[in-house]
């Protein structure tokens, strides 16, 4: 789930440096680089997955899986703070680096903490495309929100699943229907018919 999640990453990556350069709308650089690095902090979670899952989860490979998921939670962390950065910027309402600077860096293996610190800015996110489609009314905008939504569901998915492991597929399959919601609203917009 985490490879093909990757690919539809840095699709959404790509499709939103195609609108910047057509549009040169900050928001669109800012999503760019926002999916790289959520793309990269996937494919490295996956591949030392896949390493794991290919020793026999040998004792002194195990350590791949905190790796790896240090790498994802840091992309993640830095892409959505980024799309945070970029909604308040656009609102101008408050010190945003002050926000960015009070978030932990790092953390080691999937917990409460790093998923409630992803909600938190993936509900920001989400509410603030909610306030954006509930001013325009368009498919692109409940697009956008339910994209973020759905990312937001994901992680609270990721959360139970600290204590419950039957919701990490639901967690997968809600991230990437997120990121599917994204890539066809940027298709949309890229290639209008």
């Amino acid at each position: 789930m985490e490879f093909i999640a990757f690919v539809i990453a840095i699709g959404i990556a790509n499709q939103a440096l195609k609108g910047y350069r057509l549009a040169k709308e900050r928001t669109l650089l800012y999503l760019n680089i926002s999916f790289v690095l959520i793309g990269a902090g996937l494919l490295v979670d996956g591949l030392s997955s896949l390493i794991v899952f290919l020793a026999g989860a040998r004792r002194g490979f195990l350590y791949l899986f905190a790796v790896g998921y240090s790498i994802n939670f840091l992309a993640q962390l830095v892409g959505y703070g980024l799309l945070v950065y970029a909604y308040i910027y656009q609102a101008r309402s408050v010190n945003s680096t002050a926000v960015l600077a009070a978030v932990p860096f790092l953390f080691f293996e999937r917990n409460a903490v790093t998923e409630l610190i992803l909600i938190f800015l993936l509900v920001y996110i989400a509410t603030q495309t909610w306030i954006n489609y509930s001013m325009n009314k368009n498919s692109n905008s409940m697009l956008v929100f339910g994209a973020f939504a759905s990312l937001s569901i994901a992680h609270v998915f990721f959360l139970i699943f600290t204590v419950a492991p039957i919701f990490f597929p639901f967690a997968q399959v809600a991230q990437l229907f997120g990121f599917l919601l994204l890539l066809a609203m940027l298709l949309r917009v890229n290639h209008p018919t």
